[in-house]
């Protein structure tokens, strides 16, 4: 059962002329990380995901230790069993959507195997694209196949890499549209790094925003809204109708 400190984490990465130092607990409904490009957001998601390694620090998900420096855990990104969708989708470009999708799910044993195939390709509007190849698809219906990719390995946790950020109004508001049909109906915690306000106002329950590294505002999306801290990084003027 998910933990009302569904992530937990306080961690720091160095690299030549900046360093990411950040410490938060996420709750297990949508949280986002928020901030301006070159702040850290991305970096943040792959220490979490474990494709990127701290130098100090610790990260637990759902009471699981997955990284610890003092202890000196690293559980292997594979067998955190998270999903993980990219901005640029980055699917398997000679395959049809049915075997991207099928790829994850024929990996996950089949004790672990908990969202049907069929209920989530049906969620996601995908039945009439099935047998299509990848390379002929829109931008919003390649991030549609991506997300469901990325669920059909029944993943404790979903992890978004500015996964509208390439994608104009039209395709971002029906992306959301399923996104929050995933949340209401799958119930899979999620963190979604994006440096659009529309997009997190329209999706997270809780936002953490970063700059420099560093937090600059933490707590639920609508209280912070309008706050000094969030609008020293956000850009109001640039809001979207994509709800």
């Amino acid at each position: 059962m998910a933990t009302e400190n569904f992530i937990e984490f306080n961690i720091r990465k160095r690299f030549t002329g900046f360093d990411l130092d950040c410490e938060a607990s996420f709750g297990p409904g949508v949280t986002a990380i928020f901030g301006p490009s070159g702040t850290g957001k991305t970096t943040l998601l792959n220490c979490l995901a474990g494709m990127t390694k701290p130098d100090e620090g610790s990260i637990s998900v759902d009471g699981r230790t997955v990284f610890s420096s003092e202890s000196k855990t690293d559980v292997r990104p594979e067998k955190r069993r998270f999903g993980y969708v990219f901005q640029d989708s980055v699917l398997f470009p000679h395959k049809s959507v049915r075997d991207n999708i099928q790829y994850g799910y024929n990996l996950t044993p089949v004790g672990s195997r908990e969202i049907d195939l069929d209920h989530l390709v049906d969620m996601l509007g995908l039945s009439p694209l099935m047998s299509r190849n990848v390379k002929n698809l829109s931008g919003g219906e390649k991030q549609r196949v991506a997300l469901a990719r990325a669920l059909a390995i029944s993943p404790k946790l979903l992890l978004m890499d500015e996964p509208l950020a390439s994608l104009d109004a039209r395709f971002k508001g029906a992306i959301i549209s399923y996104l929050k049909r995933v949340v209401r109906e799958l119930k899979i915690p999620m963190v979604y790094v994006s440096h659009s306000l529309s997009e997190v106002t329209a999706l997270s329950d809780d936002t953490l925003a970063i700059e420099g590294g560093r937090t600059v505002a933490f707590g639920p999306t609508r209280s912070l809204l309008g706050s000094p801290a969030l609008a020293a990084v956000a850009d109001y003027a640039a809001l979207e109708n994509i709800h």
